[in-house]
């Protein structure tokens, strides 16, 4: 769990997750999501960073789209955890666009909703390889109500709320990306 240690940043991102949390406590974290500006779903709309004082223009609600608007919220001089729900495309972008930066410390699936999870089982299982294979912490809440109940707009909270769910192994069960010698080394403590 050094990851936990090491960032300097937890970001939440997508829909799904801002409807977790309460709009007084989001409105204090640090977050990242798509509000669409057209009826249609291939519309282009604006990503939304709170850590940016302006919105920042998407072509289209695409994964292209969606990375290239991205790579400009990010600062490659930290490491940030994520949490999302993977099923999201603004949440696959941010993922593989961080990865690309080689700024991502950690990831933290919040349990996938509806048929958008079903469709998108080949997305998932390519995303979860990406981040296997570049040995990114990768962990899913499997209970994302609870976890987000009673969140305090601040990074520590969230940290030490991670901290507590993994090592507890409460509804925070471990994926994949820690690699053998550091899992066993880590489980050990």
């Amino acid at each position: 769990m050094d990851f936990l240690t090491y960032a300097d940043q937890v970001k939440i991102i997508g829909n799904h997750a801002k409807s977790l949390v309460s709009s007084e406590a989001f409105h204090n974290l640090n977050s990242l999501f798509y509000e669409p500006g057209g009826q249609t779903e291939g519309a282009g709309g604006m990503l939304l960073d709170s850590t940016k004082s302006v919105s920042i223009p998407c072509q289209s609600y695409t994964p292209e789209s969606l990375a290239q608007a991205i790579e400009g919220t990010l600062s490659r001089s930290q490491q940030y955890i994520l949490i999302g729900d993977p099923s999201e495309w603004v949440v696959s972008a941010a993922i593989r666009t961080y990865v690309h930066a080689n700024c991502l410390a950690a990831v933290f699936f919040i349990y996938p909703v509806g048929m958008a999870a079903l469709d998108s089982r080949k997305e998932l299982a390519q995303l979860i390889l990406q981040l296997k294979s570049n040995q990114v912490p990768t962990y899913l809440i499997r209970e994302p109500e609870s976890f987000f109940e009673g969140i305090e707009p601040n990074h520590l909270w969230v940290v030490t709320h991670l901290k507590d769910g993994v090592s507890s192994g409460s509804s925070i069960e471990y994926l994949c990306g820690i690699p053998r010698s550091s899992e066993v080394h880590t489980h050990g403590r």
